[in-house]
This record gives structure tokens, C-alpha cells and sequence, in this order.
């Protein structure tokens, strides 16, 4: 079902756009990566009986999250990777209040779970969704490197201000901590941006940041890369993240262009909207989606000639609309009023 919710997001913001967007005509949404972050500690007994199962379960969702390890030195101030770089792994410590000690995984900067609480259903709930923006990393090799971070809002209009943050991690690094653990994944070394973000304006619908750093040679050249993500600066919430290796945004193709359009009136609406229809429809699925592609109205449908979908509920806003037809899915946009 989330599939093909996902598609008809990409059909509906990446064909037609949202009213009065400028910047996702003919492209699909993002997918929107599950960021996690993982505090732990290399010679707490709670880690290494924890980690590696979650770290199980993580393999079966490849290509669908980012994940940063950040080692806080708590509960044991020994830990290697917390002693390589005190102040960072400390101050993104303290940065989330609900992190209850070690192991504690934060997702996408608003779920806290302990190792064993990443479930496969929590990571069914958190990957496999699209989202307004994409986070496109571009990164040099070797030692010395640059990186360009480009934000593209596809939806148009969706943030103004958000905050920006880039990490350098180590893929992998095998190491024997004295709790067990022989393998540590994305081991975090350094902020590439400040350690508390930066403000970015997104009103224009892109922009690029640029960095710089070097390589440390107490670090693996070939594992080292760079996670950046974006988040909600009241509520930390992180919109999305992006690495190197994630797969270049794909333009929508000619074929999904031509997918016709819904008529609907009264458009501006205020309590219901009636959309035409080009054959009659038996229970069809109806999704409606606010601007940043998020469900907020689904039922099914039947008619002839017309439907009638209350909207009162809604707040004031743009909306995106779509139905499954015999002929493919129907998308059209509407503006609510109050």
C-alpha cells in the first residue's frame, strides 16, 4: 500500500506541481531516508548485546536510512571513539534531551528507542516514504576534499528557514571494544558543519553549501564520507538526510506527463469539493496530501458523472488530490479557504 501511496504522491507534486510552487514541475519527490543516530559506548555490556542485532535487522532495509554513531562517553569515559573527539560526540549528546544513556537510538530527531526497540516494524513505519527534499551530497577523494551539499525544495515554498547539518563518518572500522562488539558502522568523527547547525534559507527552492576538510590519518581513506541532513529548527524533526551514495533524483518521464487532470470546483473551496469524472468508478481509492506530501484525507469513492469529498477539516492550504481510475491515476490541486 505504500508504494503505490508513493507513487501517487510523485504523480500528483511531481507532474502538476503545487499552486504557486516554482520548482517541481516534471519531477518526482525524494524519497525520504530514516536518519538515525545511534549513542553508544564501546565498553558498555548493554551495547554490545544490543548493537549487533539492530544492526541485523538494519540489513534488510539497505539504501533506505542513514545512520551516524556517536559515542558520548556515557556510562564509561574510556571509550576510543568518545576520547578521538570529546566536545562533538558530547554536545550532540546533549543536544537531544530524551536520550536516556546508552544505547539510545534517535529517529529522524523525534522517536528515541533503545537498540532493541528499533524493530522491523518501527523501521517499516520510518523508511519507504517520499518527502519534499532531496539532499544531494557530492564529495572528493582522496585526503583532502571537497564536498558540495545541494538542497532542492521540489515541492516549492515548503520551509523557509531550516538548519543544516554535515558529519564525517567511517564506514566501518573493526575494532575489539571491551564489550564484545568486533564491528562499528558509521562511526562518527567530526561536524563538518558547526556543531549546532547552520541556517539555510530555502524560500528560493535550492541552494548549495561548500566545505572543505582533510583527512585524518588516524582514519580509514576509503571508508570516510560525509551524512548531511536538514532539520525543523523548533522541533528538531529531521526532513531529510543525504549521503554520496544515494541514487540521483530521476525526472518524471514524458508518459506520466500526459496522465490527465481532475477538474474540480468550487476551487477556491471551503467545506467540499466536486470533481468531475471521466467514466464511473467504484470504490476508488481518494488520497488527498497536503504541500510537504503528507496523507492528510483517504477514502474510497464511487460515481458517474461526479464526486463529492468534504474537506472541512482541512486547514488553509494547497492540496494535492489523486483517484485510481480504469484510466490510470487521476491527479488534479485544489486551495482551501477560511
Amino acid at each position: 500500500m505504500k508504494l503505490i501511496q508513493n507513487l501517487l504522491v510523485a504523480v500528483c507534486f511531481g507532474v502538476f506541481g503545487v499552486m504557486p510552487l516554482n520548482t517541481a514541475n516534471a519531477q518526482n519527490l525524494s524519497p525520504r531516508y530514516a536518519t538515525l543516530e545511534l549513542f553508544t559506548n564501546t565498553p558498555c555490556p548493554i551495547c554490545g548485546s544490543s548493537n549487533p542485532g539492530m544492526f541485523s535487522r538494519l540489513s534488510a532495509y539497505d539504501g533506505l536510512y542513514h545512520l551516524i554513531s556517536f559515542y558520548p562517553g556515557k556510562p564509561y569515559s574510556s571509550c576510543i571513539f568518545y576520547q578521538a573527539n570529546i566536545p562533538e560526540n558530547t554536545t550532540r549528546y546533549n543536544y537531544y534531551s530524551e536520550v536516556f544513556g546508552s544505547p539510545t537510538v534517535a529517529i529522524n530527531g523525534t522517536q528515541f528507542k533503545s537498540s532493541n526497540g528499533v524493530t522491523n516494524a518501527v523501521l517499516d513505519a520510518v523508511t519507504g516514504d517520499s518527502t519534499w527534499l532531496n539532499i544531494q551530497v557530492e564529495e572528493s577523494s582522496g585526503s583532502t576534499r571537497t564536498v558540495d551539499i545541494t538542497l532542492h525544495d521540489l515541492a516549492g515554498g515548503s520551509v523557509s528557514t531550516a538548519r543544516l547539518f554535515a558529519v564525517i563518518v567511517e564506514k566501518e572500522i573493526m575494532y575489539n571494544a571491551p564489550n564484545g562488539e568486533t564491528i562499528h558502522r558509521n562511526v562518527f568523527r567530526q561536524f563538518l558543519t558547526n556543531v549546532n547547525g547552520e541556517d539555510v534559507d530555502l524560500s528560493g527552492g535550492m541552494n548549495t553549501h561548500s566545505y572543505e576538510y582533510t583527512v585524518s590519518g588516524a582514519w580509514q581513506e576509503d571508508q570516510v564520507y560525509v551524512i548531511a541532513w536538514l532539520i525543523n529548527p523548533d522541533t528538531k524533526e529531521i526532513y531529510n538526510s543525504g549521503t554520496r551514495f544515494d541514487p540521483p533524483l530521476t525526472t518524471a518521464t514524458n508518459e506520466l506527463a500526459a496522465v490527465p487532470s481532475l477538474t474540480i470546483f468550487p476551487n477556491p473551496a471551503t467545506s467540499d469539493i466536486n470533481i468531475q469524472l471521466p467514466e464511473e468508478i467504484n470504490n476508488a481509492p481518494v488520497t488527498i496530501y497536503d504541500i510537504h506530501g503528507k496523507i492528510v484525507h483517504q477514502e474510497t469513492a464511487s460515481g458517474y458523472n461526479s464526486i463529492s469529498v468534504g474537506i472541512s477539516s482541512l486547514p488553509a492550504g494547497y492540496y494535492q488530490i489523486g483517484i485510481g481510475t480504469t484510466k490510470g491515476l487521476m491527479t488534479g490541486r485544489f486551495e482551501v479557504v477560511r
